[in-house]
């Protein structure tokens, strides 16, 4: 007996729902459809109108990839070239700075020299 009381008012619950759908439904079956219709065309331009977009930006950024590949390659050109003129430049300076240090080293060992037999001769006239 339960399951026939239960079953019976399903079925009074959902005919009762749908006459109070229908009743206060805003547009009629037909209107809906329409209504429908025309929303599912409008999402399906939006859709693609987005699908479009989506790939303009798709190649936008591949352009700007390609683009900027090539201007660091560039870029790195010419840092090599700026780094080789750079060494050409200071090259000479650098021979330069070596010799002087060279003189400065033979340089200080005369004087080294010359002290030692300085210092020889004062000890040897105080003996």
């Amino acid at each position: 007996m339960k399951l026939k009381n239960a079953g019976i008012g399903f079925l009074v619950g959902v005919t009762g729902g749908t006459l109070i759908a229908m009743l206060n439904a805003p547009k009629s079956g037909s209107e809906l459809q329409a209504s429908l219709k025309s929303g599912s065309g409008n999402m399906k331009s939006q859709m693609d109108q987005l699908k479009i977009e989506a790939d303009e930006v798709k190649s936008s950024f591949l352009k700007t990839k390609h683009e900027s590949q090539e201007v660091f390659k560039t870029l790195g050109d010419e840092i090599k070239t700026m780094i080789s003129n750079y060494q050409a430049d200071i090259s000479p300076n650098i021979e330069r700075i070596q010799k002087n240090v060279e003189n400065l080293q033979n340089r200080g060992e005369e004087v080294q020299e010359s002290v030692g037999k300085i210092q020889d001769n004062f000890k040897f006239k105080f003996k």
